[in-house]
């Protein structure tokens, strides 16, 4: 969009100062308030994986969009000058999982699990803010960013429900992991979800496959949103010439391995 370098770089680094905060806001509260001051707990949920992912995710866009405006010769290699900047693909890759895993918490609590749990965990006024807000940044960051979004990339966030998945079974057979039921009960002697019991097996696969569907629909909405950003742009930001590609970013992430300048012909 045509604005302000330096009015850019504040919204990245407000968002990451913000983001950051949070985090560290939140895992103080549940950890005082529902873990007895045991922080490690705070890491049992899907939710606060996602969270961490989007704090991280715009730390490293603050730093890169910094670097790009002020030191670019740290990210275009002056020598292979068409080749993909690492940094880039870093960006891109924590891009993707923490928008689409976003959207799968929001959409997975407030499709059901705010509605059959009565755990203070889960319901508190922190809790439905945090499964809220998140999902509303990304979708004004997407609209706000040129980061390209592809229907392809829904498999960096399967590979890290899968190691969520996988975390979640293997804690539960080393310490327990199921506590909080529907009702709020106490259930067992560690904290996690109650509808991924590996007690049952099959609730908790059926709980897996659907998260992994979500995944599915949430990269579908983000490319949908990522076209709708494409058709607003070339219709009211035709002036800077960039009517069919977001940005020099997008050019640089494209599905060629090269670097192609917005200068070139």
């Amino acid at each position: 969009w045509p604005v302000p370098h330096n009015r850019y770089m504040w919204y990245r680094a407000v968002a990451a100062v913000v983001l950051i905060c949070w985090v560290a806001g939140d895992m103080a509260y549940e950890t005082r308030q529902f873990f007895s001051g045991d922080a490690s707990l705070w890491f049992i949920f899907a939710t606060n994986w996602s969270f961490v992912f989007l704090a991280l995710t715009a730390v490293v866009l603050a730093i890169t969009c910094w670097v790009y405006q002020h030191k670019p010769y740290w990210i275009i290699d002056p020598i292979h000058i068409r080749a993909m900047p690492y940094s880039l693909k870093v960006q891109w890759l924590l891009y993707n999982i923490s928008s689409c895993s976003a959207i799968v918490v929001t959409t997975g609590y407030w499709g059901y699990v705010a509605f059959v749990s009565d755990s203070l965990l889960i319901t508190s006024h922190m809790s439905r803010l945090k499964h809220t807000a998140n999902t509303i940044y990304v979708i004004a960051d997407l609209f706000i960013s040129a980061t390209p979004v592809r229907l392809q990339h829904m498999f960096l966030t399967i590979f890290m429900a899968s190691l969520y998945i996988v975390f979640n079974a293997l804690y539960y057979l080393s310490l327990g992991s199921v506590v909080i039921d529907n009702r709020g009960h106490t259930m067992g002697s560690r904290q996690g979800y109650y509808f991924m019991n590996w007690v049952d097996p099959v609730e908790a696969i059926c709980t897996c496959v659907l998260g992994l569907l979500m995944v599915f629909l949430a990269q579908f909405l983000l490319h949908l949103l990522y076209l709708l950003r494409r058709w607003l742009h070339a219709r009211y930001a035709p002036q800077s010439n960039m009517a069919d590609q977001d940005s020099e970013m997008q050019n640089i992430i494209s599905r060629s391995s090269t670097y192609n300048s917005m200068n070139e012909p």
